[in-house]
Parts: C-alpha cells; sequence; structure tokens
C-alpha cells in the first residue's frame, strides 16, 4: 500500500538524479576569507533559479506563508569523510531493503524512498551532518525513533515542531528566531501503522522497514531509532527566520477536528457559495489535488483567522473531549 508521490518530491526527485553528490562550488581565493556557516558545515549554498532552490522555496512558502523568512538554501556536499561515509551507507541499505522487497511493487520500488522534514538546532546540526542523529528528537508519542513530516505536509509539521524546538534550542537561538530545518531523503521500505502512545523502538516483525501514523494519507514517518541512522540521509537545510512567538498557526486548527466538522460548523456563518468552495477546495486535497497545508491556507483566505479561532475553540475543543 504505496502513497502517490507528491509533485515536489518527483520533481525534486529528477533534478537529484545522478547529483546526490557535488563537489563543486569551492571558495578557494588568494586571500582565504573566514569560513561562512555553509562551509563550516560542509554545505554548498543554493542560488535562486537552481531547480532544488525554487522547488524548496515554493513548497516552504506554500507550507509556512509569509511568517517565515527564508534565508538561505543549503545543499550537503558530502565533503567530509564522515559524511560520505553516512552517504554510503544510506546507499547500501537502500539496495538491501529494495533486495528484501523485490517484487512487492509500488511506485517508488521495494525501498520507497521518500523525503521528509526535521527541525534542529543550531548546536546539534553539525553533529548530524558529520556523524548523524545521536537521540531521537520528539515527544515520544509514536514509540522511540525519528520522526519526520512528509514533504507536503510542512504546515502540520511546523505548527507543532517550529515552536517547541524553539524553546529546545539556546536562549541565543530562540531569540534571534532562527530555526533549521533538514529535508532529507528517507528509506521506508514497507510501513506499518504505529498508533498514538505506542513504547514501540523496533519493526514489530523483519516485515517492517519504518512506522507511520496512518497509512493513506501520513503525517508522521516513523523512523526506529535502530534504524535512524541508515536509514535517513540530510540533503538540504533550509534557514529561516521567524518571529519569537511562532505559534499563531496552531491555534487555527485542532487535531482532534475532522474538516467535514469544521466545514458543518463554518456553515452556520458563511454563506452556501462559500461553503461550495470550501467543499471543492477539500475534495481537491481528499483526491491528491492540493496538499492538505494549501487546502488550509485557502480556508483560511475564505473565513479569516478570527472565525476559525472562534469555531475551534467553541467546536474543537467538544471534540477532542469526547
Amino acid at each position: 500500500m504505496d502513497y502517490a508521490r507528491t509533485e515536489f518530491q518527483a520533481s525534486l526527485d529528477s533534478e537529484q538524479e545522478g547529483s546526490t553528490v557535488s563537489e563543486s562550488g569551492s571558495c578557494d581565493s588568494y586571500e582565504q576569507p573566514r569560513p561562512s556557516f555553509a562551509d563550516e558545515h560542509g554545505l554548498m549554498e543554493l542560488l535562486e533559479g537552481d531547480k532544488a532552490y525554487d522547488l524548496i522555496y515554493r513548497n516552504c512558502k506554500s507550507g509556512l506563508g509569509d511568517q517565515c523568512q527564508l534565508l538561505s538554501i543549503l545543499r550537503n556536499g558530502f565533503r567530509t569523510i564522515g559524511s560520505r561515509a553516512k552517504l554510503k551507507t544510506f546507499q547500501v541499505f537502500q539496495e538491501a531493503v529494495e533486495m528484501k522487497h523485490v517484487g512487492e511493487g509500488g511506485g517508488g520500488g521495494g525501498s520507497r524512498v521518500k523525503y521528509g522534514w526535521c527541525a534542529v538546532t543550531k548546536t546539534e546540526l553539525k553533529s548530524i551532518l558529520e556523524y548523524g542523529f545521536s537521540q531521537p528528537s520528539n515527544d515520544g508519542s509514536y514509540g522511540r525513533g525519528l520522526y519526520l513530516s512528509p514533504d507536503n505536509a510542512l504546515l502540520e509539521w511546523a505548527q507543532t515542531n517550529l515552536f517547541l524546538k524553539s524553546v529546545k534550542g539556546s536562549a541565543a537561538e530562540s531569540e534571534d528566531g532562527m530555526r533549521f530545518l533538514l529535508l532529507s531523503r528517507v528509506i521506508l521500505g514497507k510501513s506499518e501503522v504505529v498508533p498514538r502512545g505506542s513504547t514501540q523502538s523496533c519493526p514489530s516483525s523483519p516485515e517492517f522497514d519504518s512506522g507511520v501514523d496512518d497509512l493513506s494519507s501520513p503525517k508522521k514517518y516513523i523512523v526506529w531509532s535502530t534504524h535512524m541512522n541508515t536509514h535517513v540521509l540530510p540533503e538540504f537545510l533550509v534557514c529561516l527566520k521567524t518571529p519569537f512567538n511562532f505559534n499563531s498557526p496552531r491555534r487555527l486548527r485542532s487535531p482532534w477536528m475532522p474538516f467535514p466538522l469544521l466545514i458543518k460548523a463554518l456553515s452556520k456563518f458563511l454563506p452556501p457559495s462559500q461553503i461550495f468552495i470550501i467543499q471543492k477546495h477539500y475534495r481537491d486535497q481528499q483526491n491528491m489535488r492540493i496538499s492538505r497545508s494549501e487546502l488550509i491556507q485557502r480556508v483560511r483566505r475564505i473565513t479569516g483567522d478570527k472565525l476559525l479561532v472562534h469555531i475551534i475553540k467553541a467546536v474543537g475543543n467538544k471534540v477532542q473531549q469526547q
């Protein structure tokens, strides 16, 4: 049961074909300047007009809106011995998972490699790029592992992770509003559903390679702590600047309030013509014509944030208590 690649992933996969590692872009000069942030971390800055830059930029703007200022997009250059070793390890495990599931079909092959987002602090970034993830960084609600968000679910992910990560990070990082998002390739292989509250720390059987919160429309990829340094390959880093109180989008929706219930509540306040448009947008999202983040943005434009906040406070809390 594979889920279709998003347009973003398909385009980025095509752009990355044959260019996972690039040794170009060195900045030697007669007078060696002070190493830049990119050089210190073995990264290469992408410029506007680069296909990968444009794809990631559009994805971030669609998912995060105008609250976040996108400062730069960097590509992992795999310049150090450690990072090259991690690249080779990832390739070996991708081949192994592919062979394990050969003949099972699926659009992405047996290894099912997807793109996923996760947040990192400035202090842990260099260590992750060189040595890998030292420990899972999440609330543990789906077991012991590294949680990543699918490339098309950036808004849902940001609402809970960007702000929480700023609290977890150093005071300086929180105060200057800097945030760092890793976009990584993730070997999912065959996924199993992991329920909320699970204490799982490895696949339930050799049949599975990863976990998801939902098979048909996942919002979380769960890479077990036993797999997180073999099945996850950081490829891009997005540097953002956000307000210190970046949490307003979280108030605009509740994870316990399904969209059909939201539409029903909105029908008491909005004219039928606007409800019809919202229902059309919802059908488009269900048929994978638009992402959930785009659906949310469109609904916000129609209703306004004030009405959404009122409905979610009045109705969403009741749903959560049921």
